[in-house]
């Protein structure tokens, strides 16, 4: 009865402990993605997506430039990654913006945005990785 408690005991530390990397695996849609989105005021609009995936759970952010030539960054609020659908809204000064999507293969995605009355198509690429370099 002792020798099995102890190999119970061990086994459930063990799980304990390897549990969060277990959690944390890299879902279809975690990466960097270089984004146009179409129907915007301005025209074509490009941006990155910087998104992490646990299970259903999407987060992480846009980053576009700013109309005053620097950077804008808008984190994930709500994602989600649910039977083959993307879903993820961004607090913006101008109301909120809705995505939706889906992968189209496995570098891509695309869909649709809205911010209030205003509506259009996105697309995105998966960002090629950078090689390390050897020195």
């Amino acid at each position: 009865m002792r020798m099995r408690f102890g190999a119970f005991l061990a086994t459930a530390v063990l799980l304990t402990l390897a549990g969060p990397a277990f959690a944390q695996t890299k879902g279809p849609v975690a990466g960097t993605w270089s984004c146009v989105a179409h129907g915007t005021d301005a025209g074509d609009m490009n941006y990155t997506f910087n998104l992490a995936q646990t299970g259903e759970q999407v987060t992480g952010n846009f980053t576009a430039a700013s109309p005053d030539g620097g950077n804008e960054s808008h984190d994930v609020q709500n994602g989600s990654f649910k039977s083959g659908r993307l879903e993820m809204h961004f607090a913006d000064d101008d109301g909120t913006i809705d995505v939706t999507g889906a992968l189209d293969g496995n570098d891509a995605l695309k869909g649709d945005w809205s911010q209030g009355d205003t509506k259009g198509t996105w697309e995105c690429k998966r960002a090629a990785a950078v090689a390390p370099s050897k020195t």
